[in-house]
């Protein structure tokens, strides 16, 4: 994966998540805390990211972000979320993401 396409990663992670540490971000990316920490300065200079030290910190998104302007109908929300409901893993984790990338403000699967 190269530079900007796990940059792409990241936003899209924190946007479904608000937040994660960048401990979790580099074993899910496969890469090290260091090349995270780094590919965070360089995000928050163009997208609302940033981090908190401590207890209760990590990376942040603002909440009210949202990248994305294209919408799910109800029916493809419904749909989405019938599979979600059935997928395991990787799969599922990548269908809460375009779900909330996508779907409607505050969805709750």
């Amino acid at each position: 994966m190269d530079t900007a396409h796990r940059r792409m990663e990241i936003i899209s992670i924190l946007s479904a998540r608000g937040h994660t540490t960048m401990r979790e971000l580099a074993w899910e990316l496969d890469v090290l805390r260091r090349t995270i920490m780094n590919d965070v300065i360089a995000l928050s200079f163009d997208y609302p990211v940033y981090t908190k030290p401590g207890e209760g910190g990590g990376v942040f998104i603002t909440e009210n972000y949202k990248p994305y302007t294209n919408t799910l109908t109800l029916t493809e929300q419904k749909t989405l979320c019938g599979l979600y409901d059935k997928a395991e893993g990787k799969e599922k984790e990548i269908l809460f993401r375009i779900i909330h990338k996508y779907g409607a403000d505050k969805l709750k699967i």
